[in-house]
């Protein structure tokens, strides 16, 4: 029983040096890229002599390079400073880390902890941002409040549940919200006027895209962006004044119909006309020729929006996305035998118009906003940014 607990502790150790020595670190820092191939060297053989000399060279400079730059953030009056120091400062405590993880290497050097600079950082850093929220919060207007909640939620990141950050962050964002409400898409192109080819079928329901973007606007800004998302008739419902309103339209759709393009096909089928003194029947084989006429029809939209400021009386944003839908038409004349063509012969010969019968308005417009949605969407989330 001894043997084997021996046996098997032995085999943990063996377990535990393997995945020791297996580690590689990483950083994101190319001036400490040479630090850390040595280290990662002495990780994998701890006796190489190569690589102890390069960490004894190594260190030194990186810890120069990060600590210079953490002198020079410090004098900086720029309230941003505190988190460029945290970005050197927790590089250098990663090297303090891989350097005390990998075998036989922390005595070439004795690295410096930096644990009790990052946490007077943090501490600093909260507070100076927590202050400066305050101050925000004395001067009236949205955008001081505004202000206040961003500063209090960065407070917050320094060190979570800073003083009564949690209860600042609630009230500040509540006197800052705008309501935003999205107005109907329209349509203000009159749609192949001349081309009588395409009929009017409304399956496109715009309010069900106006109802998405308010739920994903909604979703995507929830507990981060003060705002809050209406379409007109909710606004109306609950008599909500608009702060912003994003007006959608579009204003272009195009058709575009290339050249037609004629080629003849041969059909042939075996038919029976009658029975032979026996009984047995009778082939012939009949044959038609079929002229194809096909034209590649292509759609261009174009898909205005423009993001105005209702209390400053100014637009915030305008654009207008395109995108395209394209398929082809095809009909046919025949001559020969009748008998000799199928159904799908008989579908493009009486599809005498050209058109499409599957394609309409509403498919159209379909087609197109669920191509441009996703762009439609960021652009507006980066609007109110």
């Amino acid at each position: 029983m001894k043997q084997a607990l021996l046996l098997y502790t032995s085999a943990m150790v063996m377990i535990f040096v393997s995945c020791r020595t297996s580690q590689k670190f990483h950083t994101d820092t190319g001036e400490d890229k040479a630090l850390f191939k040595a280290i990662n060297d002495l990780n994998r053989k701890p006796n190489n002599t190569k690589a102890q000399a390069d960490v004894q060279a190594f260190y030194p400079r990186s810890k120069q390079y990060h600590e210079e730059n953490i002198a020079v953030y410090q004098n900086s009056h720029d309230i941003n400073k505190y988190s460029k120091i945290l970005t050197h400062i927790n590089a250098l405590q990663h090297i303090y880390n891989s350097i005390m993880a990998t075998p036989g290497t922390a005595h070439l050097l004795r690295p410096k902890n930096y644990i009790k600079e990052m946490e007077a950082l943090k501490e600093e850093a909260a507070a100076a941002h927590y202050d400066q929220a305050k101050d925000f919060m004395e001067k009236d207007g949205r955008q001081n409040s505004l202000q206040a909640y961003w500063s209090f939620k960065k407070a917050n990141e320094f060190i979570s549940g800073y003083k009564n950050v949690s209860s600042m962050i609630q009230e500040t964002y509540e006197k800052s919200i705008i309501h935003v409400v999205i107005n109907p898409i329209e349509d203000r192109n009159i749609f192949f006027a001349s081309w009588g080819g395409l009929g009017g079928d409304l399956r496109y329901r715009p309010e069900e895209y106006q109802r998405i973007l308010v739920n994903e606007l909604s979703s995507f800004k929830n507990g981060d962006y003060p705002a809050r998302f209406y379409t007109d008739r909710e606004a109306k419902r609950n008599r909500i004044d608009a702060d912003l309103e994003i007006n959608i339209q579009w204003i272009n759709l195009d058709p575009i119909q290339s050249v037609p393009h004629t080629y003849h096909r041969q059909v042939s089928k075996q038919i029976q006309i009658g029975s032979d003194t026996s009984g047995k029947p009778v082939y012939k084989n009949v044959q038609a020729t079929l002229q194809i006429i096909e034209r590649n029809v292509q759609v261009r939209g174009d898909l205005e929006y423009r993001v105005q400021d209702q209390v400053e009386g100014k637009t915030l944003d305008y654009g207008r996305l395109t995108e395209d839908v394209s398929w082809k038409e095809s009909y046919a004349t025949y001559s020969g035998d009748s008998r000799a063509l199928g159904s799908e012969d008989w579908a493009l010969i009486n599809n005498q118009s050209g058109s499409n019968r599957n394609v309409d308005k509403g498919e159209i417009l379909n087609i197109l906003m669920r191509k441009i949605y996703p762009d439609l969407r960021r652009r507006i989330q980066y609007s109110l940014n």
